[in-house]
């Protein structure tokens, strides 16, 4: 996995984080490497990028606090996580060897010379293993390129705890037109259906409470850990349209509750209705789906006007 998310334990994380609103301005741009593979920070526009800045020389608390990352991060969807390490490439690659044997597949990229480091700011002078090293760092830079807020550790040990960032990105990120959605206990999606199942299976299967990932604050349930991680890497891909409500009803402006079993996938959107006494609001979908889905797209953007995604 190139691109992952975060994860730690202190006790100093009320002290310890600075600047909500950036004090330093991240680099316009950047591009780091590990072996064949990069990462460019303008091509992660739309999300939240996660720098961490692993110390120089062997350290077993980056081990650890890597291995954390990537167990947790898909708790948190929608994060880009990128590991960076100023080592030689030799050594970063040997390091990575021993994350790999410990069951933890993460892509460390290469920082020469501390570079990049430099261009963020990250204080310099720490003396470890009898070398001179910049201080661990992480760096949580806003899907429009800008630092929100940084975490610079006092020592090795001093790391960002993972709630603690679920916390703050949640803050950061959370749809102020929530309360429009149709969810359950104002926080569950679909009732705790998988949303990948239907996009990829084309079919309805309820998630697992202890398998949940949030995004925009909302919390959505699956089936298996590997269709959180697949949800978190990409989560616009299977939200359902309208905030979760019968797509039929929609196309008069009114909210109704749907039966998660009774849905359409089309041009992978995941659209629901509702089913019930009053008739199957999916045949009358069918009728005239084209036309309907822009009449609904329309209204839609009446009640939460940033959050339409129109699809041709």
């Amino acid at each position: 996995m190139s691109i992952v998310r975060f994860t730690f334990t202190s006790a100093l994380v009320a002290a310890s984080i600075a600047s909500v609103a950036a004090t330093t301005a991240a680099p316009a741009d950047f591009t780091v490497t590990s072996g064949d593979k990069s990462f460019r920070l303008s091509e992660a526009r739309g999300k939240f990028v996660a720098l961490h800045f692993l110390l120089k020389t062997e350290c077993p608390y980056c081990q650890r606090y890597v291995a954390d990352i990537v167990r947790r991060a898909p708790e948190v969807a929608g994060v880009t996580h990128v590991f960076l390490k100023p080592d030689a490439e030799e050594e970063i690659k040997a390091w990575s060897e021993k994350l790999k044997q410990a069951g933890i597949d993460a892509t460390i990229y290469r920082d020469p010379d501390a570079k990049l480091a430099d261009e963020f700011k990250i204080p310099d002078g720490f003396a470890f293993h009898g070398q001179t090293v910049h201080f661990p760092a992480f760096v949580l830079v806003g899907p429009d390129g800008r630092e929100l807020f940084r975490h610079i550790g006092k020592d090795n040990t001093d790391r960002l705890p993972f709630d603690q960032l679920a916390s703050k990105i949640a803050e950061l990120s959370k749809n102020p037109a929530i309360s429009e959605y149709n969810l359950s206990d104002r926080v569950l999606a679909l009732t705790g259906f998988d949303p990948v199942v239907y996009i990829d299976a084309g079919q309805a299967r309820p998630g697992k409470p202890e398998l949940t990932s949030r995004y925009r604050g909302v919390a959505y349930r699956f089936e298996s850990e590997q269709n959180r991680r697949k949800f978190a890497d990409n989560p616009e891909k299977f939200i359902p349209a309208y905030g979760g409500w019968c797509a039929t009803a929609m196309v008069e402006g009114r909210k109704v509750e749907v039966d998660p079993e009774n849905f359409k996938v089309t041009d992978g959107r995941l659209f629901l209705f509702y089913k019930g006494w009053l008739g199957d609001a999916r045949k009358d979908w069918n009728k005239d789906e084209k036309n309907l889905t822009i009449r609904a797209n329309e209204q839609w953007r009446k009640i939460v006007p940033a959050d339409v995604i129109e699809r041709k």
